[in-house]
């Protein structure tokens, strides 16, 4: 079974996505959204969870289906997440851009990008999470919806991003 700090990053990425795929730029739309229509999809949690559980168990992802149910903790991380991404978007972005060697972030992946923005964002201001947490997350993250190079892609920005700012 995953985390539900991992589940939660992981819906973060997926609000994300939806949010500069789609140009949202309130991120309690964005939110609201998620909550409304795939929180509590079976077909969404399958495909995020299918790795990591037995599908065939209907126990399993009843469990999956409750990491993300509205418990307090797991979805304010959610929201603080998404939320403070948002916030800081044109700081994370210039980040992101000082930190990648001959990459422009909007000619990123947009999966690589906004598993960067969420990682550049737990750095730069979520300090009671380890800079080493962050980056295995992303890493993670990246092999897991990004392309076959997203993982050393990632990593490599991340590690510059932490040493920017002081997080080594």
């Amino acid at each position: 079974m995953i985390s539900g700090r991992r589940a939660a990053r992981e819906a973060a990425l997926l609000i994300l996505f939806g949010v500069d795929a789609s140009h949202i730029v309130l991120a309690d739309e964005a939110l609201a959204l998620f909550r409304t229509h795939f929180r509590d999809d079976p077909d969404v949690l399958e495909a995020m969870y299918s790795p990591e559980l037995r599908i065939d168990d209907a126990k399993q992802v009843g469990k999956a289906m409750k990491l993300l149910a509205d418990d307090g903790t797991r979805w304010a991380f959610v929201e603080r997440l998404v939320k403070g991404t948002m916030d800081h978007l044109t700081a994370l972005d210039d980040l992101i851009a000082r930190c990648s060697l001959n990459w422009k972030v909007p000619r990123m992946g947009i999966v690589d990008r906004n598993i960067l923005r969420l990682s550049a964002y737990e750095l730069a201001f979520e300090s009671d999470v380890p800079s080493r947490v962050t980056l295995n997350e992303a890493i993670e993250l990246a092999k897991r919806y990004g392309t076959e190079d997203s993982g050393a892609f990632v990593n490599g920005i991340l590690d510059r991003i932490a040493q920017e700012l002081g997080r080594v």
